[in-house]
């Protein structure tokens, strides 16, 4: 048979370990090329704002590199409330259904 090797409980929990790696692994990915990303635009904006709108940041290595590592400091930060607010929302669900099938049959009334 073709797919007898799925009986073996080690090669489905080996095929399930891998499919989460791969997920985790993406996400990852995806993550840090953002993070990047971010750096980027943090570290080009003494320029730009020199060049746009006059604020007279001296451009040096020095404050390039604090407005990248700043950028991705707050989108780490931002990341992590993000997370943190999905997860309430994800743990409150069962509450606010509750809530809302109680403010439905006030107003039937």
């Amino acid at each position: 048979m073709v797919l007898e090797f799925l009986g073996q409980t080690d090669i489905v929990i080996f095929f399930v370990i891998f499919v989460i790696f791969i997920i985790i692994a993406y996400k990852v990915v995806k993550f840090v090329f953002k993070a990047f990303i971010v750096g980027l635009v943090g570290a080009l904006f003494p320029i730009v704002g020199n060049l746009l709108f006059n604020l007279g940041i001296e451009i040096n290595l020095f404050n390039i590199f604090w407005f990248a590592l700043t950028g991705i400091g707050l989108f780490i930060l931002y990341s992590i409330i993000k997370m943190g607010w999905k997860f309430l929302k994800v743990v409150t669900w069962p509450f606010r259904k509750a809530r809302e099938s109680g403010k439905k049959k006030q107003k039937q009334k």
